[in-house]
């Protein structure tokens, strides 16, 4: 932690921004404080820094959060029994596999989004950030990066950073909290990047966490939320994260509509984004050749049409969201103002 993210803290336990005075702290090189207490000039409540990552969990942390934290512990154990290692976290999100092939195409389509205005020195609050390969990738842009998560193990959690930090040179702030309740003071980040996180909240939670959203964002500050799972009528999910229920992951599925209606109920003007996962909406160009089959080239030909056509896309989009299911929620929310 560096002294200067102070300024964006606030107390988890009283809610005072901007009250807490660093003491009994060690440095690593010029700036970085690694180990250090926090101490609330509002109520008291002291927190710790340690290995640079603060400590803000709310102290009384819900049973779920401490379950799931607990549950990325033992799945690290099973990362190592499937043989991932240092390198391999480090060649995140670029892995040949479906899941990361998605978040490498939100990432690509974010910053490749020129009218987001992701601009260098700009503040970004990478919610969740897990193995922090996204937190990593914003830092190589020159954004400057907080990433935040429930766990500070490292491959599932915060001190994955410093494994980052190693390899390509970089920094960000790691802070230990909730994202429904989160440890930041009103307006200070230009942006937050939500990447398949939030169906982690259950459905009053997910209004808290909108919330919550818009009240750390600047007045126009976005809140980038892609890859979110969905129910469909092919696939309603109705035992979301089964498959995983052995690491508590505390996992749910929503129709799309309802991440729209929290954050419009949150006061965020929303933008429903078409997901580049989807060929019909990727700038992939696609041609025609000879041996091109006919079956290829009517899907080409309707790709190419729905692509031209703004009520086509939207339909489309609808049809893969409720439908078939096909294709995760994308969307920004645009705080319009200053969040009461």
């Amino acid at each position: 932690m560096k002294p200067a993210a102070l300024e964006r803290l606030r107390c988890p336990s009283c809610h005072a921004r901007q009250s807490f005075e660093l003491s009994a702290y060690a440095r690593s090189g010029e700036s970085e404080v690694r180990e250090g207490t926090l101490t609330c000039r509002s109520c008291g409540d002291q927190r710790s820094v340690s290995a640079g990552i603060v400590d803000l969990l709310p102290a009384d942390l819900p049973p779920f959060v401490s379950a799931e934290a607990a549950g990325l512990d033992r799945f690290v154990n099973t990362m190592h029994d499937y043989g991932w290692t240092r390198e391999d976290i480090l060649a995140l999100p670029f892995r040949e596999d479906g899941y990361w092939f998605c978040q490498a195409r939100a990432m690509q389509q974010t910053l490749a989004t020129t009218a987001l205005g992701l601009a260098p020195g700009k503040t970004i609050l990478d919610v969740g950030s897990n193995t922090c390969w996204a937190s990593a990738m914003l830092a190589e842009n020159d954004l400057d990066v907080t990433a935040l998560d429930i766990n500070a193990n490292q491959m599932q959690g915060l001190r994955t950073a410093d494994w980052w930090f190693e390899a390509k040179d970089i920094y960000f702030e790691r802070v230990l909290g909730v994202m429904f309740d989160l440890p930041f003071a009103d307006g200070v980040f230009d942006y937050v990047w939500c990447c398949e996180v939030l169906h982690h909240n259950h459905r009053a939670n997910l209004y808290r966490t909108m919330r919550e959203l818009a009240r750390v964002l600047k007045p126009g500050g976005r809140a980038i939320v892609v890859n979110e799972t969905c129910r469909s009528l092919r696939d309603p999910k109705w035992r979301p994260g089964h498959e995983v229920a052995q690491f508590d992951g505390h996992e749910h599925a929503y129709l799309p509509w309802s991440y729209v209606h929290a954050a419009r109920r949150a006061g965020l003007q929303v933008q429903v984004v078409y997901p580049w996962t989807v060929p019909m909406f990727s700038p992939t160009t696609f041609e025609l050749q000879p041996e091109t089959s006919l079956r290829r080239a009517a899907w080409l030909l309707t790709v190419h049409t729905t692509r031209r056509l703004p009520a086509l896309r939207r339909a489309a989009l609808a049809y893969k969201h409720y439908i078939d299911g096909a294709a995760s929620f994308y969307m920004i929310a645009t705080n319009p103002g200053q969040a009461s």
